[in-house]
Order: structure tokens, then sequence, then C-alpha cells
């Protein structure tokens, strides 16, 4: 198995077009939380051979899930939905729904990236063969 593939909070913050006012640090944070998340649905610690990109953004997708009802939290009560960061440019604070069907939209491709780089199971072979007692039928 090749090195563990990572990603760095600058590579989520483009991935997703984040501002630069997102603290490093949070971002850090939930490429930890996403990194354990995916070696645990996945079985193992690192990409399989040939699944780099995969898990790469397995793990972009899985951070961001996890960072999206964090980012709210930079308006204060009150503020409107349309906020000023970065001089000019205007971003739009996400209301709780909103949130939560993105939430859902990245865990969804997480899931369906986590089946592309999780190992085949070895009783996964045996599938299309029965045996009994000492019979043995195989499937061709």
């Amino acid at each position: 198995m090749p090195e563990v593939a990572n990603v760095t909070p600058a590579e989520i913050r483009a991935f997703a077009n984040l501002p630069s006012e997102v603290p490093e640090a949070l971002l850090t944070k939930h490429i930890e939380i996403a990194e354990r998340a995916l070696a645990s649905a996945a079985g193992v610690a690192g990409a399989p051979d040939g699944l780099e990109q995969e898990w790469i953004e397995a793990l972009t997708v899985r951070a961001l899930a996890s960072v999206f009802p964090w980012l709210n939290t930079f308006a204060l009560d009150g503020a409107a939905k349309v906020g000023r960061l970065e001089g000019s440019v205007e971003y739009r604070f996400l209301d709780a729904d909103e949130v939560d069907a993105k939430v859902k939209g990245l865990m969804s491709r997480f899931e369906e990236l986590v089946a592309k780089v999780t190992p085949a199971d070895p009783a996964d072979e045996t599938q299309g063969q029965a045996s009994a007692d000492t019979a043995w039928l195989g499937a061709i």
C-alpha cells in the first residue's frame, strides 16, 4: 500500500471555494476527523494502489461534510444572510436546511467513494459457490 494520501486545508478551501477567513486550524481538525472516518469505513489506513485520487476525494468530501455545520458560526447572530468577506466578494450564509442538504450530498458522495476504495472481502470470492457436506459446486 502506498504512503497515506492526505489533503491540506488549502486543498479543502479550493475544492469548496471557501473564503480565506475560514481558519486553517478548523479545517485541519475536520481533515483529521475525515481521516479517522475514512479509515474506519474502508477498513484500511491508506489508499489502495491505483485509487489514490478516490481516497483524496473521499477525505475531502468527508472533511467538508464535517465542517459545513460550523461555517455559519462565523456570522454574528442577526447578521444578514449575505456578508462581505475578502474585500468586495459577497458570501451567502446557508440556512439550516441548506446546510443539512449539503452535508447529506457530501456524505452520499463519501459513501460512493468508500465503496470504491474498500478492499474486496475475501469472503466475496466464495459468492456463487455452494457446498453440501463433502460435495462442492461452483458457478462458472
